[in-house]
């Protein structure tokens, strides 16, 4: 098998003003004191990275602010994790670099200081425009502060930019989406990422809703929504590039290209996981944890990052087609056999067989992709790989 090189980076920023109804990632609200503290603790962790992983170092390719709201950090917070990054491993003068930031709490002046420190590229929590979608959301903001955050990114300098768009959730109708999406269009978003609400256990949207999110949003609405976005966008010349994502040409998400591609990165802070070599594994998960080792005067990878699964060569293939059957750009034979030195019929044949006969996989010049159809049972061809 074909070994990689990690040249991409996820930061995790843990910190929050408020968790969302819906949230259940890692973050933590009411912590904003320690921001500074947990910002050097990453820095330390970057510089030892190289101690723990024997990777060759290559320039990254792309680094991406993730959370938890990272647009809670300042610009010169910021800069001193990308300077530490630089330092460590160097950045590619082509490196996308990416930041979440949450509309509630940035201005025209803090991103223009986010551009400054490097920042080139931003993901904005939009998921509606519509107040009443928010409020059931728990957002922080409302829909006057989200426009704002659209305008104020554009004024800041950023043209590439991606916005988050939520459907199905209780009280949306077609014309909010239809409503958030023209805001979009009449304003040059060339990438949204979409997603259906999903309720996740122990979060309050779980309990309002007793865990059954269809008995207030069916299925067949849902779709219909998410039907309405991609063929709106598709007429304004955006590309079905991924399941959950749609960009202009040019504009796609290269680090989460990244993983798509099933390849190999490094990743820093509480709670991140990370992916080197075969191994998978993740960090602390409570703040206490992670700063509490990070502070001490010798700092060892066992205490750090936790092992979670060592991959095999099949867990590796199933990974590969199970990711890449998310993507416009399928599972290419060639690819496939560069990377695991045999093809995907001998590999799969049985699988691809009664997915082609299904109609869910078309194959095509070289190439397995799903179907129209294939899109919307896409979990059918996923359970295949698991």
């Amino acid at each position: 098998m074909r070994k990689l090189t990690p040249s991409s980076v996820y930061i995790h920023v843990p910190f929050c003003v408020r968790k969302c109804a819906y949230c259940d990632f890692l973050s933590f609200p009411s912590c904003l004191d320690r921001i500074g503290e947990y910002v050097d603790a990453v820095c330390k962790e970057i510089k030892l990275a190289p101690k723990w992983f024997e990777e060759e170092k290559e320039p990254l390719q792309t680094i991406y602010f993730g959370g938890g709201t990272p647009s809670l950090l300042s610009p010169e917070q910021v800069k001193k994790i990308l300077d530490t990054l630089r330092d460590v491993f160097g950045i590619s003068d082509t490196c996308e670099i990416t930041l979440e930031a949450n509309p509630g709490t940035i201005d025209e002046k803090k991103l223009a200081g986010f551009r400054e420190a490097g920042i080139n590229r931003l993901s904005i929590g939009i998921q509606s425009l519509d107040d009443s979608v928010l409020q059931t959301l728990g957002r922080i903001h409302d829909s006057g502060a989200a426009k704002k955050a659209i305008l104020d990114s554009k004024s800041a300098g950023f043209t590439n930019i991606s916005c988050d768009m939520m459907l199905g959730i209780p009280g949306q109708t077609m014309d909010s989406v239809k409503d958030t999406l023209d805001f979009f269009l009449s304003n040059d978003i060339p990438h949204i990422s979409l997603y259906s609400l999903i309720l996740e256990e122990g979060t309050p949207m779980y309990a309002r809703y007793n865990g059954d999110i269809e008995k207030y949003v069916t299925q067949e609405e849902d779709r219909a929504m998410y039907h309405l976005v991609t063929s709106t966008l598709k007429e304004n010349g955006f590309v079905h590039y991924e399941i959950s994502n749609m960009a202009k040409e040019g504009f796609e998400s290269r680090h989460n290209s990244m993983y798509w591609r099933a390849e190999p990165y490094y990743a820093f802070g509480v709670g991140a996981h990370y992916y080197i070599g075969a191994e998978r594994g993740r960090h602390a998960e409570t703040l206490d944890e992670y700063l509490q080792v990070m502070n001490a005067s010798e700092v060892e990878k066992k205490d750090v990052l936790f092992p979670e699964e060592e991959l095999t060569e099949e867990d590796l293939r199933k990974e590969y087609m199970m990711l890449g059957f998310r993507t416009r750009s399928g599972v290419g034979e060639q690819e496939f056999y560069r990377r695991f030195g045999v093809t995907v019929a001998s590999a799969f044949g049985d699988e691809i067989e009664k997915e082609i006969r299904a109609g869910l996989v078309e194959f095509d010049d070289g190439t397995y992709r799903l179907t129209e159809r294939g899109v919307d049972l896409a979990n059918q061809v996923f359970m295949d790989y698991v």
